[in-house]
């Protein structure tokens, strides 16, 4: 039976990615939670854009009413100007979304997290993230997949600097470097989304490496 989904973080690279390639008949029903109309989905009027600007969540719940709740919703704490903002948006935010959409009768939820996620890290960003993912595993849900890419490869919107360079040194030796750490393509996660849809495992589960690159 096709289910319905939610995406928040539509605009992002894997959000976008995973956007453009659902066809009509792929899901009952795809609503994707923005803060601003997304030009390029013109051409797929199945895809409902629900625009918010994310300071009242609870407005959110009647589009939070799916069968799948995918996030890819993240930033940097640079844009974000602060740690504590960039807690909000990679953490808070997420969970309470999460939670909103469990009470909702929600039964999987699909996190693009990154590679190195660690609750117990002392890098910051990396705690954030597995903290977020620790929560996660509380919340209830039939299906918890938690995806930890390496560096993304693809057409950002947004400018970040450091990554360009780092993708302009990996990219050509991608062949050297270990799965847990190789450049992926944005589409290519995009598609584990859609294979993890489609599969249906109960449980919870960790994605990173090799397994983010093959069907298993």
């Amino acid at each position: 039976m096709l289910q319905t989904i939610t995406i928040v973080g539509s605009t992002g690279l894997i959000g976008l990615q995973f956007l453009k390639s659902i066809g009509e008949d792929d899901y009952q029903g795809v609503t994707a939670i923005t803060r601003r109309d997304i030009p390029s989905l013109s051409g797929k009027p199945f895809i409902h854009q629900a625009k918010y600007d994310f300071t009242d969540l609870e407005h959110m719940r009647e589009d939070l009413k799916s069968d799948v709740l995918i996030c890819t919703l993240g930033t940097t704490i640079k844009t974000a100007g602060s740690q504590e903002r960039f807690m909000e948006i990679d953490h808070d935010i997420p969970l309470n979304l999460a939670k909103i959409a469990r009470e909702e009768g929600c039964q999987t939820f699909i996190l693009v997290s990154s590679m190195g996620a660690d609750a117990d890290s002392k890098i910051f960003y990396s705690r954030v993230k597995g903290k977020l993912e620790q929560a996660l595993k509380d919340v209830g849900f039939s299906q918890l997949h938690i995806l930890r890419p390496s560096m993304l490869l693809g057409d950002r919107h947004e400018s970040r600097p450091g990554e360009f360079i780092g993708k302009l040194i990996m990219q050509p030796l991608s062949f050297l470097i270990p799965w847990k750490y190789k450049p992926i393509q944005a589409s290519t996660v995009a598609a584990k989304i859609h294979e993890l849809i489609v599969v249906g495992m109960e449980g919870s589960f960790t994605w990173s490496g090799k397994s983010l690159f093959h069907k298993n």
